[in-house]
């Protein structure tokens, strides 16, 4: 089994360190007072295994500004708290970090449950809030001024993507359809998503059964029995973290009896950590593989998380770090940090981040990154799980139009 609390402590150990390097003074140093960065992560909880590697791309990320000059030539300070998985945690940081101490901007990791409430907290705050969040909600419905999303990972885009792929690959598998996912906003939301694309593209669709694990399931015997006796032709799942089921569902292999597909964000980092006979072969899965990403940059930041960290980033690094790009490109052409300033200077942007070329949507605060889905594999010579057959998702095809945010906003 994956000692996910052993992983997250030398994680966090490893970020200690790197933390330790940053306060080497650059050639360029920059000066003045410094300019406040929040992270709320979740560094413990059902989320931490994920949570973690957003602090550790957010410590890097904060050393290469400061090496390079600061952010208008002024030092950034990064304040990191703990969610714990929970809302009422994530609540409670917020205020402390805005209120008591005052940061300039507020990032968010990836807790679908917590960032409309953290949100919440930033507009009462007025302050920017940058989230790489599931939830649809917080850029749709429950959309305030002050958030941003930058990555597209969306539930819709996530399960809309599964539906595709379906149409495209494995509509002959048949027309016998069974849901699994974790029982929160994210797992919720990406079923109802699927749903509604799957009927749109092969009217024949039949669901036969849903199960719905808790987010911290210990036990997921009965659900891969229940999924099993259902007899789908193919089988849609939505995770939290992934890792428990693909380790229990090893000995039983349902991936060889039905096709499993799922456009889950982390799909690609939760492979590289299975051991080998873990891995569920053939299922189709999602993510920022690291390996699949082209260009100088996608190598030059690899480089240097390996360097810090002695290993690759997953997905949640790289999602801080589109983010964190976009924060210094509006910056930059502001030439300020006062929050209407960056408002304005974010809205509708076009920049060229780590992953592609991004545009931030002025309506919905909402970025435009790609996306990957591919094959699960043992990959001998890396000695790792992979994604193979990979193809990059048309993400901003599954965006909701203006039109249709403002029939949510204004039902």
């Amino acid at each position: 089994m994956i000692n996910t609390r052993a992983l997250l402590a030398s994680a966090l150990a490893a970020a200690a360190a790197f933390a330790v390097a940053t306060s080497v003074p650059a050639q360029n140093a920059p000066s003045g007072p410094p300019i406040k960065i929040g992270l709320i992560a979740e560094q413990t909880g059902a989320l931490g295994f994920l949570g973690s590697e957003t602090v550790r791309a957010a410590i890097l990320v904060v050393k290469q500004i400061n090496d390079g000059g600061g952010l208008v030539g002024r030092p950034v300070e990064l304040l990191v708290r703990d969610s714990k998985t929970t809302v009422n945690e994530a609540v409670r940081q917020a205020r402390d970090l805005l209120f008591t101490e005052n940061v300039d901007f507020l990032l968010h990791s990836i807790n679908s449950a917590e960032c409309v409430a953290v949100g919440n907290v930033a507009q009462q705050a007025k302050k920017v809030l940058f989230s790489d969040c599931t939830n649809d909600a917080f850029t749709s419905k429950d959309f305030n001024h002050y958030v941003f999303r930058i990555p597209n990972a969306t539930t819709r885009t996530q399960g809309f993507a599964a539906a595709d792929y379906i149409k495209a690959h494995l509509l002959a598998r048949g027309n016998r359809y069974y849901t699994i996912a974790h029982d929160f906003a994210f797992g919720r939301n990406a079923v109802a998503a699927f749903k509604e694309r799957i009927k749109a593209v092969n009217p024949a669709a039949e669901f036969v059964g849903e199960g719905w694990p808790k987010i911290d399931e210990a036990d997921y015997a009965p659900f891969i029995t229940a999924m099993d006796q259902a007899k789908p032709d193919v089988v849609f799942f939505a995770w939290a973290i992934g890792i428990p089921f693909w380790q229990q569902a090893a000995p039983f292999k349902p991936y060889q009896k039905f096709a499993m597909v799922s456009s889950y964000w982390s799909g690609s980092d939760e492979m590289q950590v299975l051991p080998k006979d873990a891995v569920p072969s053939g299922v189709i899965l999602g993510g920022f593989p690291w390996y699949a990403i082209k260009g100088a940059e996608n190598e030059t930041f690899v480089k240097e998380f390996r360097a810090a960290y002695q290993r690759a980033p997953m997905t949640p690094a790289y999602m801080l770090y589109i983010s964190m790009q976009a924060l210094r490109a509006a910056v930059a052409k502001a030439k300020s940090v006062e929050t209407e300033a960056v408002i304005a200077a974010l809205e509708g942007l076009q920049y060229d981040s780590v992953v592609g070329p991004v545009t931030i949507r002025p309506f919905d605060h909402q970025g435009t990154t790609p996306h990957w889905t591919g094959t699960a594999a043992w990959d001998a010579e890396r000695n790792m799980g992979v994604l193979t057959n990979i193809i990059q998702l048309p993400t901003s095809e599954y965006l909701p139009s203006e039109q249709e945010l403002k029939r949510l906003r204004n039902p």
